[in-house]
């Protein structure tokens, strides 16, 4: 497995490719379920980085995740006899920008954020209740980071101010 990190894109080079009785638009749909691992490195290589838990369920988990992202499905290419797999995984419209934005917050500020990030990713929304006690500050702290962040378009708002919860922003709702 070759793994590429470009600034636009990421390229995942794997051999051999699928199965040949796979059909590659089922595929890249994530509608086949492979037999048995081609390449066993791959499978611990998504399992350690938590896109699947058992064998076949790396395709579905990650195009599930890159949509929650916002990012657009992955390009995925083969030759005739399968000799490889190229998945091309691209960068979600608008991150640049929102990473140059985000130069304007602090090294505090931008850690406190990845801890808020990473909790976006598994709960899908937070408050500034649940965000200052899930970075041990007061209310009006954490209130203060998240309007940055949303200003920086790292998160998004819904809601009035007191019910106000923020979420990290997709192609649906930006």
């Amino acid at each position: 497995m070759e793994v590429r990190i470009y600034i636009d894109r990421i390229m995942i080079i794997n051999f051999p490719g699928p199965d040949g009785y796979m059909d590659m638009e089922k595929f890249a749909a994530g509608k086949v379920r492979a037999r048995k691992y081609r390449n066993r490195r791959i499978g611990e290589f998504f399992k350690e980085i938590d896109l699947s838990e058992k064998q076949g369920a790396g395709i579905p988990k990650i195009l599930n995740a890159l949509s929650k992202n916002g990012s657009p499905k992955p390009l995925f290419e083969t030759d005739e006899r399968r000799t490889y797999l190229e998945t091309t995984i691209f960068i979600r419209e608008g991150f640049d920008e929102s990473r140059k934005m985000s130069d304007k917050m602090s090294d505090k500020e931008k850690d406190r954020m990845n801890i808020i990030i990473m909790y976006l990713e598994k709960h899908y929304e937070i408050s500034s209740g649940i965000a200052a006690d899930l970075l041990n500050v007061e209310n009006k702290t954490a209130s203060r980071l998240l309007n940055k962040a949303q200003k920086c378009g790292i998160v998004r708002g819904e809601g009035k101010n007191k019910t106000k919860k923020y979420v990290l922003p997709t192609e649906d709702n930006l």
